[in-house]
């Protein structure tokens, strides 16, 4: 039997050098766990000590992402490692981003970008999966102009009696830290133990700080609730105020997709309404979609045409009414007839000075709002739906606008008014 020996040289705490027939190696880390490093590899070493259980693993293993080398010793390129990896039932986690030029970015999940070679060997087997995710990215840079063509699909339907939908406090109650349980050494020396108290003393403390915190902000919350309920089941079949600040705050959390400024007139019979719409330019509206090509992983950067922005210009302008429509005769019962008339900025021919020009104007009745089939607004078209309805408006089918005199309110009710203008 060949003679076996190996003589260990401390060098430092925690590292050891190891000489052996096999060449020389090194030991790091403390009793119990090491990382040894020798001709053969480098090796993790755990051990419980005093009970004879260890257990040893190769760390260096050859076959993951940018390791390992051929069986002839030359470098495995980075494709070749990747796809020893897939094939071996590996899995990678890819990210995938474009721009706003349309240009694509794929990442691992360190954000390190792929080179070439393993960007081709991902299309081989993950090629449908890179397409879902890439399609993924193109409808989010789509998301604006979906919203805009779509801005109409939420519309409230029209109730009779108000409805109050309760919220929920949304911070959760803190949770209690546990207390630091005694050690053997806190127990036998007095200064261990007194450090220890007084940890579980701050943890208490911060807890009772936090906690009288999170209370208090959640009896606020729950008053404002409670005055919420009041004046949105109650108030608001009578109380003007009640009325307008119902409307306001719902108007308000509505996701418009751009900025828009509604300012509303409310009769003094609480019966009826009055809306202006200052809607934005067509300028503001995207005029580009991006689009993943059919056979290639790239994606299209097109321009939209000159019509096909108008007609979507038209869509919005009508649809954002139908929206301001459905809040209005869901969120206040007693209104019976609304006037919805929109304009944009403008300057005055003559005079070069800031002046609005009306699109439409539309009078609408609740009797005339419940026609509406509410179950189908995808199909609708926004157009054509404030068509139904006593409508003032000089529009060419492709969606260029000409300017109107609206409907004024003294036409629908006549009285002193309470006034409120905002923006969303």
């Amino acid at each position: 039997m060949a003679l076996r020996f190996q003589r260990r040289i401390r060098i430092a705490p925690g590292v050891s050098l190891n000489l052996s027939k096999r060449g020389i190696g090194a030991s790091v880390g403390p009793r119990g766990a090491k990382v040894s490093v020798g001709r053969r590899g480098v090796y993790g070493n755990v051990g419980l000590p005093g009970t004879g259980l260890s257990y040893r693993e190769k760390l260096n293993k050859r076959g993951a992402r940018g390791s390992g080398g051929a069986r002839s010793g030359a470098p495995m390129s980075s494709g070749k490692a990747l796809e020893q990896h897939l094939q071996a039932g590996g899995s990678v986690i890819s990210r995938i981003s474009v721009n706003e030029s349309g240009e694509i970015t794929i990442t691992d999940d360190q954000d390190r970008p792929y080179d070439d070679a393993e960007l081709r060997v991902l299309r081989k087997y993950a090629g449908e999966g890179m397409r879902d995710l890439v399609q993924q990215e193109c409808e989010r840079l789509n998301a604006d102009l979906a919203a805009l063509a779509t801005v109409h699909h939420d519309t409230l339907h029209p109730r009779d009696t108000p409805v109050f939908e309760p919220r929920a406090f949304p911070e959760p109650e803190p949770q209690r830290r546990p207390r630091v349980e005694p050690t053997l050494w806190s127990r036998i020396w007095p200064p261990a133990a007194r450090r220890l108290e007084e940890e579980n003393e701050r943890r208490a403390e911060q807890y009772a700080r936090t906690f009288n915190e999170w209370e208090e902000e959640a009896r606020a919350f729950n008053e404002q609730e409670r005055l919420r309920r009041a004046r949105e089941t109650e108030l608001v079949m009578t109380d003007l105020d009640a009325m307008a600040n119902v409307l306001e705050e719902h108007l308000g959390e509505v996701p418009w997709p751009r900025e828009t400024n509604v300012s509303f007139d409310l009769g003094n019979d609480a019966g009826t309404i009055a809306i202006d719409i200052e809607l934005p330019e067509e300028e503001a509206f995207p005029d580009v979609e991006y689009t993943l090509a059919a056979k290639q992983l790239k994606v299209s950067v097109k321009k939209i045409a000159a019509t096909r922005r108008r007609t979507l210009y038209r869509d919005y302008a009508h649809g954002v009414a139908m929206r301001v429509l459905g809040e209005i005769f869901h969120r206040l019962p007693t209104v019976q007839t609304a006037l919805v008339s929109a304009y944009r900025p403008d300057l005055d021919a003559g005079t070069g000075q800031p002046t609005e020009s009306y699109l439409y104007s539309v009078l609408v009745t609740k009797p005339q709002w419940r026609e509406i089939n509410f179950q189908a607004l995808a199909d609708i078209e926004p157009p054509a739906t404030l068509e139904r309805f006593e409508l003032q408006r000089k529009m060419t089918k492709t969606g260029v606008f000409k300017p109107i005199e609206p409907f004024h309110i003294d036409e629908m009710a006549s009285g002193k008014c309470l006034c409120s203008s905002f923006r969303v």
